[in-house]
């Protein structure tokens, strides 16, 4: 019988690099390690759903600087291609070709993201409840992807990293006769407002903090009182 997979997307966290947006008020340095603390908290919180976790991880000779800060016991796959839909294309079409099913794809971006929006994510794919799940971030992209079965053409025609890409995803499913099940709204960490949001959250909340434990740490470590 098929089983589930977490796949989580994994850019990695070298200085300069990544969250770049968040440049300032953070150094490099920090905004490279507070990246290393999401990729770690979303992998944590993907293992408390499912057995299986894979990185798929760039640059391609990036997986040693990874399994450095990454638990042992997961699987890994080099991202391929030009944009984010073929790279999303490629994992997917990896991963079922390993005997997995269904997907839920991950960026790691959202460390504080509920375990429950992963779990509902399973068990409506298990149940052939809908084809693919999407899940939306407030800036119009979108945290979560869930597939049941192989789909070409979901990912065709986005314009990546604009407002647009949800809808046009979504678009495309009903294109393709598939049944899309949206998730609740989320937000990813790319601008310093986030980051706000992050703390603000981080610092109200017992529950989130225990769901994101090395970038509560993280925050603790360098006491920001962000406003």
């Amino acid at each position: 019988m098929p089983q589930p997979i977490v796949i989580v997307m994994v850019k990695a966290p070298r200085p300069g690099e990544v969250k770049t947006r968040l440049v300032p008020p953070l150094s490099e340095s920090d905004a490279a390690s507070l990246a290393a603390c999401f990729a770690r908290d979303t992998i944590l919180n993907a293992k408390r759903t499912v057995k299986d976790v894979l990185v798929a991880y760039t640059p391609t000779e990036a997986r040693s600087d990874l399994e450095a800060i990454l638990p042992s016991d997961l699987h890994w796959s080099a991202q391929a291609g030009d944009n984010l839909g073929q790279r999303l294309d490629s994992v997917a079409e990896h991963a079922f070709s390993l005997g997995f099913s269904p997907l839920v794809i991950l960026g790691a971006e959202s460390p504080t993201l509920p375990t429950s929006f992963i779990r509902e994510t399973v068990n409506l794919l298990t149940a052939r409840e809908a084809n693919v799940c999407l899940g939306p971030t407030e800036d119009g992209g979108y945290y979560l992807v869930g597939l049941r079965n192989p789909v070409q053409g979901l990912f065709q025609n986005i314009d990546w990293s604009t407002p647009s890409a949800y809808e046009q995803t979504a678009a495309n499913a009903a294109k393709l006769g598939l049944r899309l099940h949206p998730l609740p709204s989320w937000y990813d960490i790319d601008t310093p407002a986030d980051l706000t949001h992050l703390h603000d959250e981080m610092y109200s909340s017992e529950e989130v903090r225990l769901r994101a434990p090395n970038t509560y740490r993280w925050l603790l470590d360098r006491a920001l009182h962000l406003s």
